[in-house]
């Protein structure tokens, strides 16, 4: 069971405070009918106020946390998005980053591939998860949105690529029961690394390989090369970075991306083909479980209901319990 609001359940903490307060009550209550030399409630009456209050109270607090369970797994995907600087890059102030444009593709991604979870990883100069495996896409549009920025580590001018590919392949082997089932990864990039990349990316991609691990590649960039524009408090300056008097240009090296798509038997899309990468993923998806593109809400189910009515059946026993009825006064004595 999965909670999309689990900030709620804190309020369970209220719970005790108020078995609290209704055992001071308790004790007034016996307190006053010895002073009066009447007949307190026998202590079954109080034992059941307890066990309904609890049930009412706990109820509503899971309502509120909207308890979900997810079932008939189909497969997992990962997204690795670059957040080197070099996806800053773009001709104007007015244009969105490397980066925006990718997390776009990724909202979309989201959005059309219902049925499948997801997990987000960020690479520069390190590779690390900033979100679990889930198919609950409220929280990962709020990571995408607030969490997936340049400069997640201290230099973000590099770009590991071959670490990061290298991370994912390590994660599946080594923590199957997270990531077993994950058989597609996406990479979002510029590809813009330096270097012999043939040699660098041989071992990672030879891991993914026999991790059972196709690479999906879609590059991120304009045709050419595209300039860094200087940021100054999160505010664009109109001014381009420089290095050593000349300014700073990142080409879309989509010859990279192609070789890491081919050598994973991936396959690479451009920014503006992401129907086809869809397309291709709810493929996969069906063919490891049919049912998965028939009717996908069914992975996940709200069972708020269930404790909604918990909930109402011991309110209504509340009711009943201080109503006085007599039959109910006899079978709690």
């Amino acid at each position: 069971m999965y909670f999309e609001f689990s900030s709620a359940l804190i309020l369970l903490c209220v719970l005790p405070v108020l078995f609290w307060i209704m055992k001071r009550g308790e004790q007034r209550t016996a307190m006053m009918a010895a002073i009066y030399k009447g007949k307190p409630p026998h202590k079954h009456y109080y034992r059941a106020r307890y066990v309904l209050t609890g049930l009412f109270f706990g109820s509503m607090v899971m309502v509120a946390a909207r308890p979900y369970i997810e079932s008939g797994k189909s497969s997992d995907v990962l997204f690795l998005v670059d957040v080197s600087r070099s996806m800053e890059a773009r001709h104007t102030c007015g244009d969105m980053t490397f980066l925006d444009r990718a997390k776009d593709i990724m909202r979309d991604v989201l959005i059309a591939v219902p049925e499948a979870r997801f997990g987000i990883f960020a690479f520069d100069r390190f590779a690390f998860p900033i979100t679990h495996l889930t198919r609950d896409r409220s929280y990962l549009n709020e990571v995408i949105n607030e969490g997936v920025h340049i400069g997640l580590t201290f230099q973000a001018t590099r770009t590991e690529l071959a670490n990061a590919l290298g991370v994912i392949a390590r994660k599946k082997t080594r923590l199957p029961q997270i990531y077993g089932n994950v058989t597609n990864l996406i990479l979002l990039s510029d590809g813009h690394i330096g270097g012999d990349y043939t040699r660098g990316l041989g071992e990672p991609l030879q891991l993914l390989h026999d991790a059972g691990i196709k690479v999906l590649t879609v590059g991120v960039g304009n045709p050419g090369e595209t300039p860094i524009m200087n940021m100054d408090r999160d505010q664009c300056t109109n001014e381009f970075i420089e290095m050593d008097g000349k300014v700073v240009n990142i080409p879309l090296r989509d010859d990279i991306l192609k070789h890491i798509a081919s050598e994973t038997n991936g396959q690479f899309f451009s920014e503006g083909d992401k129907d086809s990468l869809i397309r291709l993923l709810r493929e996969g998806l069906a063919q490891a479980d049919p049912k998965a593109s028939i009717q996908a809400d069914k992975h996940r189910s709200d069972i708020s209901q269930v404790f909604m009515l918990i909930g109402t059946l011991s309110l209504l026993a509340l009711l009943v319990l201080g109503s006085g009825l007599k039959p109910v006064q006899k079978f709690l004595a």
